[in-house]
Order: C-alpha cells, then structure tokens, then sequence
C-alpha cells in the first residue's frame, strides 16, 4: 500500500526542540571548520529549514544526503568534500540569517528555493504551508511574501517547480497531515477545500468552530486528529464539537493516521465525503 510518509501533527515545543538539536549540530560541525579556516560557511537547503524549526518529513530524492549538514559557499573554489556535510554553490549569494556568532543560515524562503530540485512536489507544498502556516509563534511569513521573494529569485534549478507549488500552496495550516490531506482530496476531484475554515456558532452564541479542512458551500468537514487528540479532556471537546457542527447544518469526518497508511484508506474517506456532497446538492441517500 503507497503511503504518505510525512510525519503526524507536530506541537510548538517539538519544533523548538528540534530546531534546537539541529542549531546544536551546526556548531559543533561549524567549530570544527573554524578551527581550521576562516571560510564563510551559510547552512542551507533542509539543514536550514530544520534550524528555522521546521520538523515536517520531506520526501528528499536520492543522493541528497538528508542525514548531512548541508551549507552555502558564494565562490566556487570554495566547495570542498568533508566528512558529514554538503556544500553547494550559491550562485545569486545568499539571505544571511545570523542564528548566533558561529552559525549564520540562508533565510527560510531562499532554503525552500533551495530544496526544490530535491524533494517531491508534495514536499514542497508542505514546506511552503508551514513557512506560511496558522501558527504565529511558527509563521516566517505571509503568502503573498513567499510569493513576491520566489518571483523576484534570478531563475534556478527547481524555480518551475517552486511556481507550480507555490500555486499548491495555502497559508493558515496547522500540521503537513492538513496539507497532504488537501493536496488528495484536490487530486481525487472534491471540491476546492479550506483550510482553517471558521464556522459561525449561532445556536450556542459563543464566536466561531474552526475546522481543519471545510467544503463550506456543501456543509461538509473534515478534522484530522493526530496523537494529541486521544487525552480524555480533548476527546470531550472533540466529541461536544463535532455534535455542534451537526446541528449547524454540517456534516463532520474524521481523518487520523491510519487514513493517511494508505492511499485506499484515504480513498475510501473521501468516497464518504463525496456521498455526502451529493446529497447536499443533490437530496441523495
């Protein structure tokens, strides 16, 4: 069965931890160099993604070496071939990003850049969302300032790629499950899905239910619960929310990991959203 292989639901915390490891990595990699050369070294493609805090798997071709400390060089004579790390020429220099006074980064949206002739189209999608994602403690920028720094990026490896994904793309996301969940239901032919979508309560009178994924003109929804979502006090609020949603006119679904084990798992969700669609639209049993 074809799986996704992007990781569940990822917390605040897990990001700062993992940005964290990865910063200390870097040091001690860089110390090492320093020690030996002055060279201007700038962590780069996934390594600086992952020091911008992003945790979210990505789907890296072969031969990029994702278990390595890749960095920038602005010359080509620099490039060299040591143990544990990558070098890549950066042709149009670099958006430093000083993460302290030994490790200096290439901004989040020039790694996206970066990465593109490296990952899948989904990967990139999902880099995107999360560089533009619902979270404000997360959030490196806007949509439309993702869009403004790739078009105005002198044309590279990877640039038609980043186009189309950024066409993919849609800000206020929470996890990559919600981006890949958009990503399919687009690719098996529902509706254009929303996400983050806020539905007015006015039965309860007490402001707006946000859901995951909504195809509003249809009455539809879809939540995903990842790990988080299986404490007894979020199984309440999940239970209370999804009996609100019903008496709002919605009708709820439920993805969790084991829909996104496969994509027949997943097909078999969105027949049941696309049965409910139609009988919406169309008074159909």
């Amino acid at each position: 069965m074809e799986s996704f292989g992007h990781n569940t639901f990822f917390t605040l915390e897990q990001a700062r931890e993992e940005a964290a490891r990865r910063h200390l990595e870097c040091r001690q990699v860089l110390s090492r160099i320093r020690s030996r050369s002055s060279l201007p070294l700038y962590v780069s493609h996934g390594t600086a993604l992952e020091l911008h805090g992003m945790i979210a798997t990505m789907n890296y071709l072969p031969g990029y070496g994702s278990e390595l400390v890749h960095v920038s060089v602005c010359r080509q004579r620099d490039l060299r071939k040591i143990q544990g790390m990558k070098f890549h020429y950066a042709r149009h220099g670099v958006d430093v990003v000083h993460a302290d006074e030994l490790v200096s980064s290439v901004s989040a949206m020039q790694a996206v850049c970066q990465i593109a002739p490296y990952v899948d189209e989904r990967s990139l999608v999902i880099a995107m969302d999360w560089l533009t994602c619902a979270n404000p403690d997360l959030r490196v920028c806007t949509h439309d300032e993702l869009s403004d720094y790739i078009r105005s990026v002198p044309r590279f490896i990877g640039s038609a790629k980043c186009r189309k994904a950024l066409r993919l793309s849609k800000p206020g996301t929470d996890s990559p499950q919600e981006t890949v969940l958009r990503l399919e239901s687009d690719a098996y032919g529902l509706p254009e899905a929303h996400v983050n979508y806020e539905i007015i309560d006015h039965i309860r009178g007490s402001g707006t239910m946000k859901v995951d994924i909504a195809y509003p003109d249809d009455r539809v929804c879809i939540e995903y619960d990842g790990n988080y979502h299986y404490t007894h006090g979020r199984w309440m609020y999940d239970l209370d929310k999804r009996n609100r949603l019903r008496d709002l006119g919605f009708t709820p679904f439920v993805a969790t990991r084991e829909h996104l084990a496969s994509k027949q798992k997943l097909n078999e969700l969105f027949g049941m959203v696309a049965r409910a669609i139609a009988s919406h639209r169309y008074g159909l049993d």
